[in-house]
């Protein structure tokens, strides 16, 4: 079974697609390129702040020592003072000019950023409609296990293929829409309480709820239930399907990740 933690993510995703370490070796898609940009983009936007933070902290470290050079006392020798005089317009100069870049830094940084954000603006408004989820299904998951299709093996259980991917999550997290659409409720002995929402490409099914939320015509984003244990899940988690066109059942794992990656700030 393979997973990834939420906390590695970030970390992780890049390589990890492109090695195919993650699931079956896939075709490079338009929504995996994008996805893959995303990370990509939310790197160096980290990249720049991490940057603009050390050279603050090094060019204020800087200003300190030359302030300490520059306010020493003089020693009394004429050839003394006339070194220290040299000294102090040298460390006058380098001040100014340290000064001049860390007020620099904020305005650098800024220009950047800002051509981050909309290309990930871009990015993001693109994966909206390409995507399919708006919302990540379960915003507090801790871990996407990619097993759809995995052979299931239980006691009083058929074996059968997986039909979705399991998200892990604390009992109780939110289970929300991905796409605005109708959420129905229904139940049977292998899915526990489960939840359908129906959108304009498909529905997703949401299997082991262990309460129900927001029933009818909801919003993306919208609360229409909570993680449980009921059915045959051996552990809090919510099993999700994903149907195109109401149709059978296809891997919606890089719709997951698309669209459960961390945003940048």
């Amino acid at each position: 079974m393979r997973s990834i933690n939420g906390l590695a993510l970030r970390a992780l995703i890049a390589s990890a697609l492109v090695l195919g370490v993650i699931g079956p070796v896939r075709a490079v898609t338009p929504v995996r390129d994008a996805l893959l940009e995303r990370h990509a983009t939310v790197e160096r936007a980290r990249s720049i702040r991490h940057l603009q933070a050390q050279l603050e902290i090094d060019l204020r470290r800087r200003i300190a020592a030359m302030e300490r050079v520059a306010h020493a006392p003089a020693g009394h020798a004429a050839e003394t003072k006339d070194r220290r005089q040299a000294t102090v317009e040298a460390t006058t100069r380098l001040l100014e000019l340290a000064r001049v870049r860390l007020h620099s830094l904020d305005p650098w940084a800024h220009a950047r950023l800002h051509v981050l954000r909309a290309h990930y603006a871009n990015l993001q408004a693109w994966l909206g409609r390409e995507g399919i989820f708006r919302f990540c299904p379960v915003p507090d998951y801790l871990t996407i296990y990619d097993n759809f299709g995995d052979m299931v093996r239980l006691p009083h259980v058929q074996v059968h293929r997986h039909q979705g991917d399991d998200i892990q999550a604390p009992f109780g997290a939110r289970i929300v829409a991905p796409f605005d659409g109708y959420a129905s409720s229904s139940s049977s002995k292998l899915g526990g309480v489960e939840v359908r929402v129906f959108g304009p490409d498909g529905y997703v099914y949401n299997a082991h709820i262990g309460r129900l939320g927001a029933l009818g015509w909801v919003s993306a984003g919208d609360t229409v239930g909570y993680v449980g244990t009921t059915g045959d899940a051996t552990g809090p988690h919510d099993h999700l399907e994903w149907h195109p066109n109401d149709a059978l059942a296809q891997d919606p794992y890089d719709l997951l990740v698309a669209a459960c990656v961390d945003q940048p700030r």
